[in-house]
């Protein structure tokens, strides 16, 4: 019986390994997928909107083109307020919740180095651009200058994604058990899905505009 009983739980431990691997190597090729450096004007857009994503769902994906990772973390922090959520006992998750804190703190930090170096990119192109004052411009055709600051917005990019992929890291490895890592992964695919479900039916919803006229 306790040999049963130990093959069992064994089972159980390895299907959750599994779980976290598969759902942190979906994440990490998500987040970590090769972008084309953008070459034209318009093809910097869809890095910061993606395409496909109606107006509602990019609303969740407000930085840099994807969640901002001290919301993940804060998401958390709400899952574990909620007890029901989590399988730890309450003094685990006063402890994780001390252990969160100090981890947004310090998420938002490089999250604040990013968006400088981001601030200064856009502050550089706009200063070049043609209606920029001409003695700011540099010499030569501005927008040549504009598109060698490209690889720049792709460096940015790439910063904020390994970014992403380290809070998800954090919160499994550093702060969750193996059960509350596996519930966790699975409840943030989910919220992502339902937003994008809501956002796609009120997009189908919403119809064309209409304004009515009143008749003379």
């Amino acid at each position: 019986m306790r040999a049963a009983r130990l093959e069992k739980q064994l089972k159980a431990r390895w299907a959750l390994e599994e779980l976290i691997e598969e759902q942190l190597n979906r994440f990490n090729a998500l987040y970590n997928q090769k972008t084309m450096v953008p070459t034209r004007l318009k093809d910097v857009s869809p890095i910061f909107m993606p395409k496909g994503s109606p107006a509602h769902e990019l609303a969740t994906l407000a930085w840099l083109g994807d969640w901002r990772p001290s919301a993940i973390l804060d998401l958390l922090c709400s899952l574990a307020r909620s007890t029901s959520s989590l399988s730890s006992s309450l003094s685990d998750i006063a402890n994780i919740e001390r252990i969160l804190n100090q981890l947004i703190h310090d998420i938002r930090i490089e999250e604040a180095v990013i968006d400088e170096e981001m601030t200064e990119i856009q502050a550089t192109c706009i200063l070049h651009l043609p209606f920029a004052p001409i003695k700011n411009r540099l010499d030569g055709p501005a927008l040549a200058f504009v598109q060698s600051e490209f690889k720049k917005i792709h460096r940015v990019i790439t910063k904020a994604q390994k970014l992403r992929f380290k809070a998800l890291q954090l919160v499994v490895k550093k702060v969750l058990n193996q059960t509350d890592a596996a519930k966790f992964l699975v409840a943030f695919a989910r919220i992502q899905d339902l937003i994008h479900q809501f956002a796609t039916q009120h997009k189908l919803r919403k119809g064309p505009v209409s304004v009515p006229v009143k008749a003379p």
